[in-house]
């Protein structure tokens, strides 16, 4: 939604791919720390902390809205804040999990999560697109305030539950507990894997995300309607592919699912942006969808069950310090777009995070041979 005001305001693709480039600066400069950050105040603390300050953001810019100050700088800024709000939040929202219902139902924990995010993610793509044709921005920003004031309404309610937590890091210093994470992370061999395809595919794949307003409006002529149908499809197709890995991970490993979750992302964004046509987009946009779900929900559940109890805040805040790291895509991806075209820049960098995954995995599969 922010995208759609944005490109009005400026008509700008380099414009719009700013506002994910200082959400991911935001994961960047926090992301590192996030696991500390909730052992230290406390997981549940930590939600509403976080919850409390992206619901600050978004009134911010219904009330300038209202009075006819908002700028795109400001939305900018509300990005950045509300990026460094979810980057906080989510490692602290994903160890909860085992706490509350320990570690043998952890990964049927996060299929849940991901079944929610997807369809919740999914009504909001439509309703955002139809609020702003038909409405305008200020009815957008007032459903996120509405949205947000019930989740901490939500996180409330949970914080009368008790609930055990483990933190024996909690007495570390901030930089001792960045440096026993990174240690950790490279003696997982698992692990690490994850967090480099992650990175990979946040520095090349996910900025064509930030992309879609400018894919709406100028190259398929939809307008705001059109960009929560191309939204809406992508998590229709995360919907679809959760029950799919659901299914699969009986048959499969928690890391093949990883795996061919990341290749179809990495190919349906590629052909996506090559699409002579509307419903086709759609389409790949469906299959994307349907890859990114085994990618994000296997992440998460081999982070958690990867990893012991004392480091798993810690791991899961690698989730956004990769995407952080995906901070040169932003301004590559909207630069290329301004030059070149988006459909070149989003081609491309499919292509190759494709090539370099696929090497990553046969590597892998590789050295797993050998030592067998």
């Amino acid at each position: 939604m922010a995208g759609v005001v944005v490109l009005e305001m400026t008509d700008s693709a380099l414009a719009v791919t700013l506002l994910t480039f200082w959400r991911r600066a935001a994961q960047l400069a926090f992301g590192g720390f996030a696991g500390f950050i909730g052992d230290r105040l406390g997981r549940r603390a930590t939600l509403i902390l976080s919850q409390v300050v992206i619901f600050a953001a978004c009134l911010s810019l219904l009330l300038l809205l209202e009075g006819e100050r908002l700028k795109a700088w400001q939305i900018t800024a509300a990005a950045f804040i509300i990026g460094a709000g979810w980057t906080v939040d989510a490692p602290a929202r994903a160890a909860l999990v085992p706490d509350l219902l320990g570690s043998r139902l952890t990964a049927d924990a996060m299929l849940l999560e991901s079944l929610t995010h997807s369809v919740l993610l999914g009504a909001g793509a439509y309703m955002a697109g139809w609020l702003l044709e038909y409405i305008g921005a200020s009815a957008g920003f007032s459903a996120l305030i509405a949205l947000t004031g019930l989740n901490l309404l939500l996180l409330a309610w949970l914080g009368r539950i008790q609930v055990p937590q483990t933190t024996p890091v909690a007495h570390e210093g901030v930089w001792q507990s960045f440096v026993g994470g990174v240690a950790y992370l490279r003696g997982n061999r698992r692990l690490l894997t994850v967090v480099v395809v992650s990175a990979l595919i946040n520095i090349l794949v996910f900025p064509a995300l930030s992309l879609m307003p400018v894919f709406a409006r100028d190259v398929f002529d939809r307008g705001a309607i059109g960009l929560g149908i191309l939204n809406g499809s992508f998590s229709l197709g995360s919907f679809v592919g959760l029950f799919l890995t659901q299914r699969l991970r009986r048959r499969m490993s928690f890391h093949s699912i990883f795996a061919a979750g990341s290749l179809l992302q990495c190919i349906a964004w590629t052909l996506f942006a090559l699409s002579p046509l509307f419903s086709l987009a759609m389409l790949l946009q469906f299959l994307a969808g349907v890859g990114q779900a085994g990618f994000y929900a296997m992440r998460s559940v081999i982070l958690l069950t990867s990893s012991s109890n004392e480091m798993r805040g810690r791991a899961m805040s690698t989730v956004a310090l990769s995407q952080g790291i995906g901070l040169p895509g932003e301004l590559v991806t909207g630069s290329l777009a301004e030059t070149a075209g988006p459909r070149l820049a989003v081609s491309v960098q499919g292509a190759l995070a494709g090539l370099a995954t696929l090497g990553i995995f046969w590597k892998g599969k590789s050295r797993q041979s050998a030592s067998t």
